[in-house]
């Protein structure tokens, strides 16, 4: 199982699993990775809203944000789902479902990268002579707010 230690989290799903040691199935309260992604939170049922905020509703306008955008809620999803099986190993399925979604995010970061170059330094071809990944454009550049 990846283990990406973040304390913040790690601290808090431990005291969820301390003060729900019963917790149902989360299967069922899942939110897709869009939704979990925008709230910054895959467990409906966990999920408190911060007064009256909404949740920004993000429109990626370009084919290649459109394929950045799915690969980030699925990453999201990715780990929300580690952090729960972390501490719920035994949930067969979650297991499944995390399988599920770690392929799909190797698959789209595969094809965003056929597409459109590396999304870091680590996934730069191997063979490069030179190191001109950074010729891409910049997140800053040819974005109108």
């Amino acid at each position: 199982m990846i283990n990406n230690y973040n304390p913040y989290y790690y601290d808090w799903y431990r005291n969820q699993k301390r003060m729900f040691p019963n917790m149902p199935n989360q299967n069922n309260m899942l939110e897709n990775p869009k939704d979990g992604f925008e709230k910054g939170n895959m467990f409906s049922n966990l999920y408190n809203s911060y007064k009256s905020y909404q949740p920004t509703n993000l429109k990626p306008k370009t084919e290649q944000e459109k394929l950045l955008y799915n690969l980030l809620a699925i990453s999201f999803s990715t780990h929300e789902l580690n952090l729960y099986l972390d501490l719920h190993p035994e949930d067969q399925s979650m297991v499944t479902l995390f399988n599920d979604y770690k392929n799909k995010k190797e698959k789209l970061t595969k094809e965003y990268e056929e597409k459109y170059g590396p999304l870091t330094v680590c996934t730069m071809n191997q063979n490069a002579e030179n190191f001109n990944w950074t010729n891409s454009p910049w997140p800053w550049e040819g974005y109108h707010v």
